[in-house]
Protein backbone atom coordinates (compact mmCIF):
# COMPACT_ATOMS: atom_id res chain seq x y z
CA UNK A 1 0.00 0.00 0.00
CA UNK A 2 1.43 3.48 -1.24
CA UNK A 3 -0.10 5.28 1.78
CA UNK A 4 -0.46 4.06 4.90
CA UNK A 5 -0.74 5.69 8.66
CA UNK A 6 -2.57 9.07 7.39
CA UNK A 7 -4.33 9.85 10.87
CA UNK A 8 -1.03 10.20 11.97
CA UNK A 9 -0.45 13.03 9.81
CA UNK A 10 -3.66 14.34 10.32
CA UNK A 11 -3.25 14.08 14.09
CA UNK A 12 0.22 15.71 13.80
CA UNK A 13 -1.60 19.37 13.46
CA UNK A 14 -2.82 19.65 16.95
CA UNK A 15 -4.69 22.91 16.25
CA UNK A 16 -7.61 20.66 14.26
CA UNK A 17 -11.08 20.50 16.10
CA UNK A 18 -13.13 17.61 16.16
CA UNK A 19 -15.21 18.44 13.06
CA UNK A 20 -11.94 19.53 11.27
CA UNK A 21 -10.30 16.31 11.42
CA UNK A 22 -13.53 14.52 9.96
CA UNK A 23 -13.03 16.82 7.10
CA UNK A 24 -9.65 16.01 7.02
CA UNK A 25 -10.48 12.20 6.89
CA UNK A 26 -12.61 12.67 4.08
CA UNK A 27 -10.63 14.69 2.15
CA UNK A 28 -7.51 11.73 2.29
CA UNK A 29 -10.60 9.18 1.72
CA UNK A 30 -10.44 7.57 4.91
CA UNK A 31 -14.27 8.38 5.77
CA UNK A 32 -15.71 5.41 7.12
CA UNK A 33 -19.47 6.25 6.36
CA UNK A 34 -17.93 7.77 2.89
CA UNK A 35 -16.58 4.54 1.66
CA UNK A 36 -19.11 2.29 3.34
CA UNK A 37 -22.72 3.61 4.26
CA UNK A 38 -24.25 4.22 0.90
CA UNK A 39 -22.63 1.24 -1.24
CA UNK A 40 -22.94 -1.31 1.16
CA UNK A 41 -26.24 -0.08 2.97
CA UNK A 42 -28.21 -0.71 -0.21
CA UNK A 43 -27.24 -3.81 -0.75
CA UNK A 44 -28.73 -5.08 2.31
CA UNK A 45 -31.89 -3.06 1.62
CA UNK A 46 -31.86 -5.12 -1.29
CA UNK A 47 -31.25 -8.86 -0.03
CA UNK A 48 -33.70 -7.31 3.20
CA UNK A 49 -36.47 -7.14 -0.01
CA UNK A 50 -35.59 -10.41 -1.41
CA UNK A 51 -36.29 -12.27 1.61
CA UNK A 52 -39.50 -10.65 2.39
CA UNK A 53 -40.47 -10.85 -1.58
CA UNK A 54 -42.95 -14.49 -0.46
CA UNK A 55 -44.48 -12.77 2.46
CA UNK A 56 -45.16 -9.52 -0.04
CA UNK A 57 -46.80 -11.64 -2.64
CA UNK A 58 -48.69 -13.39 0.00
CA UNK A 59 -49.94 -10.28 1.68
CA UNK A 60 -50.75 -8.41 -2.03
CA UNK A 61 -51.94 -10.90 -4.04
CA UNK A 62 -50.43 -9.99 -6.86
CA UNK A 63 -50.25 -12.17 -9.75
CA UNK A 64 -46.70 -11.11 -11.25
CA UNK A 65 -45.62 -12.21 -7.76
CA UNK A 66 -47.19 -15.36 -7.42
CA UNK A 67 -43.76 -17.85 -8.21
CA UNK A 68 -42.57 -16.16 -4.66
CA UNK A 69 -45.75 -16.94 -2.79
CA UNK A 70 -46.04 -20.46 -3.52
CA UNK A 71 -42.24 -21.40 -2.79
CA UNK A 72 -41.93 -23.58 0.06
CA UNK A 73 -41.06 -22.87 3.15
CA UNK A 74 -38.72 -24.53 6.05
CA UNK A 75 -40.68 -24.87 9.77
CA UNK A 76 -38.17 -24.41 12.60
CA UNK A 77 -39.24 -25.77 16.18
CA UNK A 78 -39.71 -23.39 19.21
CA UNK A 79 -36.54 -24.19 20.76
CA UNK A 80 -34.64 -23.13 17.51
CA UNK A 81 -36.56 -19.99 17.52
CA UNK A 82 -35.53 -19.10 20.99
CA UNK A 83 -31.76 -19.83 20.27
CA UNK A 84 -31.83 -17.87 17.53
CA UNK A 85 -34.02 -14.98 19.46
CA UNK A 86 -31.34 -15.42 22.73
CA UNK A 87 -28.69 -15.17 19.61
CA UNK A 88 -30.47 -11.73 18.22
CA UNK A 89 -30.49 -10.02 21.68
CA UNK A 90 -27.36 -10.57 22.79
CA UNK A 91 -25.86 -9.54 19.32
CA UNK A 92 -27.64 -6.19 19.10
CA UNK A 93 -26.31 -5.74 23.02
CA UNK A 94 -22.87 -5.96 21.76
CA UNK A 95 -23.53 -3.73 18.87
CA UNK A 96 -25.04 -1.32 21.01
CA UNK A 97 -22.26 -1.26 23.46
CA UNK A 98 -19.82 -1.15 20.84
CA UNK A 99 -21.05 1.72 19.29
CA UNK A 100 -20.86 3.19 22.78
CA UNK A 101 -16.97 2.60 23.24
CA UNK A 102 -16.16 3.74 19.86
CA UNK A 103 -17.86 7.20 20.16
CA UNK A 104 -15.87 7.50 23.96
CA UNK A 105 -11.85 6.56 23.24
CA UNK A 106 -12.60 6.84 19.05
CA UNK A 107 -11.42 10.54 19.61
CA UNK A 108 -14.10 12.51 17.41
CA UNK A 109 -17.05 11.29 19.61
CA UNK A 110 -18.23 9.80 16.51
CA UNK A 111 -19.74 5.96 16.44
CA UNK A 112 -18.25 5.46 12.77
CA UNK A 113 -15.09 8.12 12.58
CA UNK A 114 -12.61 6.92 14.61
CA UNK A 115 -9.05 8.09 14.78
CA UNK A 116 -7.83 5.74 17.71
CA UNK A 117 -7.77 1.97 17.70
CA UNK A 118 -10.14 0.98 20.09
CA UNK A 119 -8.38 -2.31 21.55
CA UNK A 120 -10.25 -2.55 24.96
CA UNK A 121 -12.91 -5.14 25.24
CA UNK A 122 -14.49 -7.23 23.00
CA UNK A 123 -11.57 -4.95 20.39
CA UNK A 124 -9.26 -7.18 22.54
CA UNK A 125 -10.82 -10.52 21.33
CA UNK A 126 -11.65 -9.76 17.55
CA UNK A 127 -10.62 -6.99 15.10
CA UNK A 128 -14.38 -6.69 14.35
CA UNK A 129 -16.51 -7.62 16.81
CA UNK A 130 -19.42 -5.70 14.93
CA UNK A 131 -19.45 -7.48 12.25
CA UNK A 132 -19.20 -10.01 13.96
CA UNK A 133 -22.76 -8.99 15.90
CA UNK A 134 -24.17 -8.24 12.54
CA UNK A 135 -22.89 -11.80 11.43
CA UNK A 136 -25.18 -13.29 13.84
CA UNK A 137 -28.40 -11.12 13.93
CA UNK A 138 -28.59 -10.93 9.64
CA UNK A 139 -28.02 -14.56 10.24
CA UNK A 140 -30.56 -15.64 12.55
CA UNK A 141 -33.47 -12.78 12.18
CA UNK A 142 -35.08 -15.22 9.60
CA UNK A 143 -35.20 -17.85 11.84
CA UNK A 144 -36.59 -15.64 14.40
CA UNK A 145 -39.69 -14.02 12.45
CA UNK A 146 -39.90 -17.60 10.54
CA UNK A 147 -43.31 -17.75 12.27
CA UNK A 148 -44.54 -14.43 10.14
CA UNK A 149 -42.20 -14.11 7.04
CA UNK A 150 -42.12 -18.02 5.66
CA UNK A 151 -37.98 -18.99 5.52
CA UNK A 152 -37.90 -20.00 1.62
CA UNK A 153 -34.90 -20.88 -0.09
CA UNK A 154 -34.67 -17.44 -0.40
CA UNK A 155 -33.92 -16.60 3.19
CA UNK A 156 -31.58 -19.14 2.68
CA UNK A 157 -29.70 -17.38 -0.06
CA UNK A 158 -29.49 -13.62 1.39
CA UNK A 159 -28.18 -15.33 4.78
CA UNK A 160 -25.40 -16.71 2.29
CA UNK A 161 -24.81 -13.51 0.73
CA UNK A 162 -25.33 -11.45 3.83
CA UNK A 163 -22.33 -13.40 4.95
CA UNK A 164 -20.19 -13.37 1.68
CA UNK A 165 -20.38 -9.44 1.74
CA UNK A 166 -19.20 -9.68 5.82
CA UNK A 167 -16.47 -11.46 4.80
CA UNK A 168 -15.60 -9.25 1.80
CA UNK A 169 -16.17 -6.14 4.46
CA UNK A 170 -13.86 -7.28 6.66
CA UNK A 171 -10.82 -7.72 4.27
CA UNK A 172 -11.70 -4.22 2.84
CA UNK A 173 -11.62 -2.47 6.45
CA UNK A 174 -8.24 -4.32 7.29
CA UNK A 175 -6.82 -2.13 3.88
CA UNK A 176 -8.96 0.91 5.32
CA UNK A 177 -7.69 0.65 8.51
CA UNK A 178 -3.97 -0.07 7.24
CA UNK A 179 -4.30 3.31 5.40
CA UNK A 180 -5.41 4.95 8.46
CA UNK A 181 -3.52 3.75 11.29
CA UNK A 182 -0.57 1.80 9.48
CA UNK A 183 2.09 -0.08 11.27
CA UNK A 184 -0.23 0.11 14.45
CA UNK A 185 -2.62 -1.37 13.12
CA UNK A 186 -0.71 -4.30 11.13
CA UNK A 187 0.59 -4.78 14.76
CA UNK A 188 -3.15 -4.82 15.75
CA UNK A 189 -4.52 -7.63 12.92
CA UNK A 190 -0.88 -9.74 13.41
CA UNK A 191 -2.19 -9.87 17.51
CA UNK A 192 -5.97 -10.04 17.07
CA UNK A 193 -7.99 -12.68 14.73
CA UNK A 194 -10.74 -10.71 12.60
CA UNK A 195 -14.12 -12.36 13.90
CA UNK A 196 -12.91 -15.93 15.23
CA UNK A 197 -13.96 -15.12 18.68
CA UNK A 198 -13.02 -18.50 20.15
CA UNK A 199 -9.27 -18.30 19.11
CA UNK A 200 -9.16 -14.30 20.25
CA UNK A 201 -10.31 -16.31 23.82
CA UNK A 202 -8.21 -18.55 24.10
CA UNK A 203 -5.32 -15.53 22.64
CA UNK A 204 -6.39 -13.07 25.51
CA UNK A 205 -6.50 -15.69 28.28
CA UNK A 206 -2.82 -16.36 27.08
CA UNK A 207 -1.60 -12.78 27.22
CA UNK A 208 -3.54 -12.53 30.33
Amino acid sequence: MSEEGLVREILSDGTLSTEEIKKELKKKDICFVQSYDRTFSGLFVLLATLWLLPTIAQWTGWGFLRFFAQLPSVGFSIGVILGATVLFVAAVALEAKLVSMRRKQGGCQDAHETVFIVRDGPYGVVRHPGYLAEMVYFGVLPIVLSERVPFTILAALCIAVAMALFVYLIRVEDRFNLKKWGKDYRQYMAEVPAVNFVKGLLQSARIG
